[in-house]
């Protein structure tokens, strides 16, 4: 369903119901801001992929090639 189409419906209701649904959508856009506000602790783009892949982190440079076919090599070593 289009915005528009939406905007029109909730207009054709009582001016309380469009009240209560003006307050409940602003609610939810306000839970939405708490909640990804606590989520947002910055992490270095390396510890996220670490976190992501299971990366062991090391110094030497390995590119994401080189730990599929590490990976694939162990799995068909089984």
């Amino acid at each position: 369903m289009s915005f528009a189409l939406l905007e029109k419906q909730v207009q054709s209701l009582p001016q309380e119901l469009q009240a209560n649904i003006e307050m409940y959508a602003l609610f939810v856009i306000n839970q939405f801001k708490k909640t990804s506000a606590k989520k947002s602790k910055k992490r270095t783009a390396t510890e996220i992929l670490n976190s992501l892949s299971g990366i062991i982190p090391s110094s030497e440079n390995i590119s994401i090639k080189d730990i599929r076919e590490e990976r694939l090599q162990k799995r068909y070593e089984l």
